[in-house]
């Protein structure tokens, strides 16, 4: 960094880590065995939209490659890797997601960094804006499941309120189930920011209402596995997610 932009306080934006997905099924078998949460199965990668043809062309080419299935898994997902559901929405804010359903969390994460990737190197990384995986209870049963209690707040005092503008999804198409496995709906999310290389729990109980509490404690659990997003202002609230 030059002396000015030390003296100015200015910093340089970190460099999105992509590979720092690949931390988010270990991340989760921590958060498994102490509160009985785990990914559902379902994920979306937000970004905005360019005009023209290439573009499309680029969105096309993640949507393709991230959907790929794997050429040994068995027609309609009855033996092998599971089956796969992913298709582009776009909400009444302008922004388009990329949603992915695959009840095999390896391959959802390697999908969901192919949809970025895709997009980072045909040159629209800067548009770029979120990835969300979903998060659910744990079936009755599991290991180390232990029906979702994440013990005291890790915070004492009264959480701050996180209501900062960020991305707020509009109405959208209603996510399409995997056929042949069971993929449940998400009850809260863990938020990876492209352009922070940060990740952050986002915990919606209704329409502009969500558990700050849980989402600080969510934090606790995951900051150990992941580089979690120190300034609270920037935990955006994204209502009406098509993650469901």
């Amino acid at each position: 960094m030059k002396l000015l932009d030390t003296l100015l306080g200015r910093t340089k934006p970190v460099q999105a880590n992509l590979d720092s997905l690949f931390s988010l099924p270990s991340a989760v078998i921590t958060l498994e065995s102490s509160a009985g949460i785990r990914l559902s199965g379902r994920a979306g990668v937000c970004f905005k939209p360019l005009a023209g043809e290439v573009f499309h062309e680029a969105e096309d080419e993640a949507t393709t490659l991230g959907g790929s299935p794997d050429p040994s898994a068995a027609p309609g997902g009855s033996t092998g890797a599971p089956a796969v559901s992913l298709h582009t929405v776009g909400d009444s804010y302008g922004y388009r997601w990329v949603v992915v359903n695959d009840a095999d969390i390896e391959d959802l994460v390697t999908r969901v960094h192919m949809v970025n990737t895709t997009l980072a190197e045909a040159g629209y990384g800067p548009q770029l804006l979120c990835s969300v995986f979903g998060l659910t209870d744990a079936p009755a049963g599991s290991s180390g499941a232990h029906g979702g209690a994440l013990g005291p707040p890790a915070v004492r005092d009264d959480p701050p309120a996180l209501l900062g503008g960020g991305i707020s999804a509009g109405p959208v198409e209603a996510p399409r189930d995997v056929g042949g496995d069971s993929v449940p709906a998400s009850t809260s999310y863990i938020v990876y920011l492209y352009k922070r290389g940060t990740f952050y729990p986002f915990a919606p109980r209704s329409r502009e209402q969500r558990d700050n509490e849980l989402e600080l404690r969510l934090k606790a659990v995951l900051q150990a596995d992941l580089r979690m997003e120190a300034e609270l202002d920037r935990w955006f609230p994204l209502w009406g997610l098509p993650v469901g």
